[in-house]
């Protein structure tokens, strides 16, 4: 990698991290009021009103709340590249390994192929991006 691609590859870490951090805030919903983002989410994938039981409530809580803490978290480490770079490559390892995973759970519900593919590609591009982005060695450190 030429000098000149090193600051550009950072800031691509650096954007990818806060794509991740956007899509994974929108849980907060889900975390505050999980029956009615629930209800929102069925509508949105073109299914019927759900019967909401207790456990269905209490999965999409704390589905949402998870992912909006996950964001938090990405957003720390976003604020110092260079310090939790193990972290990005750890995440961007994570999110390639999640692009199969949630192929495999949306095909077996089974999900609107738009959101198959969203869902499971776009994990698997976070990911390789992230990657991608990394410095070459644990010798160089990406800053901000």
């Amino acid at each position: 990698m030429t000098h000149s691609t090193r600051p550009a590859r950072r800031r691509l870490q650096l954007w990818t991290l806060r794509l991740m951090i956007a899509l994974m805030l929108t849980g907060l919903p889900g975390a505050l009021a999980p029956g009615i983002a629930f209800r929102k989410f069925c509508w949105l994938m073109g299914y019927p009103a759900p019967t909401l039981s207790p456990l269905v409530v209490y999965l999409s809580g704390n589905a949402g709340y998870a992912y909006f803490a996950l964001g938090i978290l990405f957003w720390a480490i976003s604020r110092d590249l260079q310090r939790y770079q193990p972290l990005v490559r750890m995440s961007g390892w994570i999110m390639v390994i999640a692009g199969p995973a949630y192929l495999s759970i949306d095909l077996q519900c089974p999900l609107p192929l738009w959101w198959v593919l969203m869902d499971s590609l776009s994990c698997l591009l976070i990911g390789l991006t992230l990657l991608w982005a990394c410095p070459p060695s644990t010798s160089e450190k990406c800053i901000n």
